[in-house]
């Protein structure tokens, strides 16, 4: 396995993790708002599932590291991108009253700290591993 696209995937994700984290922190209850119109708009979510699943499908094919570290994240975060976008297209239903749950009271909270958490440990990973 190619450790520059493992290198390259922690700092894609974990950057993606602090910003969607911080975003979350300051704005979420506008977030909040935009995840329940994206899933009234049927079309949209089943777009969002294609572009998952697609994504996720990439991350699969080419990080294929089953290991208990950083680069086992990835991988998992690649399988998990498939299944989410399978989900959304095939089941909305389901995703959509997860994602309410997520995004309600203190379970936002639980999901912003988790997101930092990992992104910290991901970005940290990418730039000092290499």
């Amino acid at each position: 396995m190619d450790m520059e696209l493992s290198l390259f995937l922690a700092k894609l994700f974990g950057i993606y993790l602090l910003i969607i984290a911080v975003l979350w922190a300051v704005r979420g209850d506008e977030i909040s708002n935009v995840v329940n119109e994206l899933f009234a708009n049927r079309p949209l979510v089943f777009l969002s599932g294609l572009f998952a699943l697609a994504i996720g499908i990439a991350i699969a094919i080419s990080h294929s590291v089953w290991e208990l570290n950083w680069r086992g994240f990835i991988t998992l975060f690649g399988y998990m991108s498939i299944v989410k976008g399978m989900m959304r297209i095939g089941f909305p239903e389901i995703p959509q009253k997860a994602a309410a749950l997520l995004i309600s009271g203190k379970a936002r909270w639980l999901w912003t700290g988790l997101a930092v958490a990992l992104g910290v440990y991901l970005t940290w990973a990418g730039f000092t591993k290499g």
